[in-house]
């Protein structure tokens, strides 16, 4: 049985049961408008099974139950089903999430099926981590049925799982990051998970000492000890969290126990109901001393770097610009990248029709020719003080070089194989690294961790398998970080409409921001949302100002924020 297919049945009984609809019994799968979608209340009580009740009735009763089971533990959901498949249902084995605007179509087959099919959103899997469905997604989804020994119609062969609509998976699901450490253990590297609100702190510290998501694992750590436990569930009471755990949580060293509780109140510290962390280990306090206080998005402002007149420049206020290195003209500029050194006078950038990509310190007027080679990338400069650049048709490398020490390598990418790589942009966290690529002419947006030589100038050694993102958006124009588990997208949602701009979470759905200003062709930006810079056709740069934009420089071809 197709497990999507649930995700079907679930919005169609949901729609029929709260709004008295009729469920269709054929056709295809219509689309209306929010506002006259009618969702059940969300603390709606699931109601068991009706003596007489039909298939169908019974399907919708089950699905109905289902979603209100987060609130009795699915107790009254299970009186839907057959014994043995009571027993071996697993709901919260994967939540699928269909689009608020759905409206389902419902028929039952000639082998007595019932079969239901919607559009899908998104689904989340039993460890928390959230899957954005492509905007054309369908699922479907059959329950076989059979009559009890007292003649009743129950349910005896389903897909575990369970399908909620957005409206109420949002209000139903807590947004959890779990923080791990970078390769240095100099910031905290958030990995996104949705957990049930009833228990998402314990599903929390659960997901932490569990480890990060496999994508992640090659780019950071975890402080706590192997073997680490909870001694029982997390309480939250009066804005505190109470955590014990057992004692392998003291095999670590000290200053691994500080940076472990780092980790724990980080994570729970996410949480609007968690204002305090109490820990303890088997009752009693770790006895540390010092608590590591870590970023989880380092680094603060920074002037906006832009190319003008094929130079180097900085943007001092709106319409004042201030050249950064002589010579740079003659290279003839077409992007840039800006370090996060303090002064900030390193750089880096591709030149003479992205033949060329150099290093240079505006202050000591030195450049460094790192590579030559065809279509090269826009580089990215990471918090370690490397480069990130590469061919677009790359054959399945990237390029990484360190001024600092006058290197220059290749790092293997074999998933990047036979694609033509658009754009690349490396976290401030150092951890991670978002690739827009594309094969056949179709535009996929990944995340990678990125496992480096701690012993090595946090030398970049491989990038990880990585994970896909913003299946939802068809066309990609550009990307840039907007905090610890957002990127910025510039790019179409569906084929034909105009470019937006949008929001992507590593783990999450994707969400519009608003519309650029006309003609942008490219974006940067810093620590968030408001920090997003835009380069237009007519190579003016503008800045968010509220929900409108304002003009900062004229006659500039590239800008960059660090990274």
């Amino acid at each position: 049985m197709n497990r999507m297919r649930l995700g079907a049945l679930v919005a169609a009984v949901l729609l029929a049961l709260a709004g008295c609809a009729e469920i269709p019994r054929s056709g295809p799968v219509d689309r209306v408008s929010p506002s006259t979608n009618s969702e059940p209340p969300i603390g709606l009580s699931a109601q068991p099974p009706a003596e007489g009740a039909t298939p169908e009735q019974i399907v919708n009763g089950f699905l109905l139950a289902s979603q209100a089971g987060l609130d009795d533990d699915f107790s009254v959901a299970r009186e839907y089903l057959h014994a043995d498949a009571a027993s071996n249902w697993k709901p919260l084995a994967q939540v699928r999430v269909y689009p608020n605007s759905q409206n389902i179509a419902l028929n039952t087959l000639d082998s007595g099926a019932v079969r239901a099919t919607v559009g899908a959103h998104g689904s989340v899997s039993s460890q928390g981590i959230f899957t954005e469905a492509a905007n054309d997604a369908v699922s479907t989804s059959e329950f076989s049925l059979a009559k009890n020994a007292n003649g009743q119609w129950r349910i005896v062969s389903l897909d575990d799982g369970i399908f909620l609509s957005e409206n109420i998976f949002s209000q139903k699901f807590a947004e959890i990051p779990l923080y791990f450490l970078s390769s240095d253990s100099s910031s905290l590297v958030a990995d996104l998970r949705y957990y049930p609100k009833k228990s998402f702190a314990t599903n929390a510290i659960n997901g932490l000492i569990s480890g990060p998501s496999q994508w992640l694992a090659d780019g950071v750590h975890t402080a706590i000890p192997a073997g680490t436990q909870l001694t029982k569930t997390v309480d939250v009471a009066n804005g505190e969290a109470s955590v014990d755990l057992s004692s392998q949580a003291l095999s670590a060293s000290s200053s691994q126990q500080a940076l472990m509780i780092a980790q724990i109140r980080h994570t729970l510290g996410t949480s609007n109901d968690v204002r305090s962390v109490k820990l303890t280990v088997e009752g009693s306090p770790p006895g540390v001393d010092a608590v590591k206080s870590l970023p989880s998005y380092p680094f603060g402002s920074y002037p906006v770097s832009v190319v003008s007149n094929g130079a180097p420049a900085t943007v001092l206020k709106a319409g004042e610009i201030q050249s950064k290195g002589r010579g740079g003209g003659n290279r003839h500029l077409d992007s840039i990248a800006a370090s996060y050194q303090a002064g900030q006078s390193a750089f880096a950038a591709t030149a003479n029709n992205a033949t060329q990509l150099f290093a240079f310190d505006a202050e000591k007027e030195t450049w460094w020719n790192v590579k030559e080679g065809r279509n090269l990338l826009s580089p990215s400069y990471d918090s370690s003080g490397w480069i990130w650049s590469g061919e677009r048709e790359n054959g399945g490398s990237l390029i990484v070089a360190n001024p600092s020490v006058g290197r220059e390598k290749a790092v293997g990418v074999s998933w990047l194989r036979g694609a033509k790589v658009r754009d690349i942009a490396v976290s401030r966290d150092g951890s991670r690294i978002v690739v827009v690529s594309e094969l056949a002419g179709t535009p996929t947006i990944q995340v990678a961790a990125i496992h480096r030589n701690a012993d090595s100038e946090d030398e970049p050694m491989q990038l990880g398998d990585p994970m896909t993102i913003g299946q939802s958006m068809v066309d990609v124009t550009d990307v840039a970080w907007i905090g610890p588990t957002k990127i910025a997208v510039l790019g179409r949602a569906s084929a034909g409409s105009d470019r937006a701009l949008y929001s992507v979470k590593i783990g999450g759905p994707s969400e519009r921001l608003m519309a650029p200003y006309t003609g942008a062709v490219a974006i940067t930006a810093g620590r968030d949302e408001g920090s997003i810079i835009v380069l237009t056709d007519k190579n003016v740069a503008y800045s968010r100002e509220g929900g409108s934009w304002r003009a900062i420089a004229s006659s500039v071809t590239a800008v960059a924020l660090p990274g």
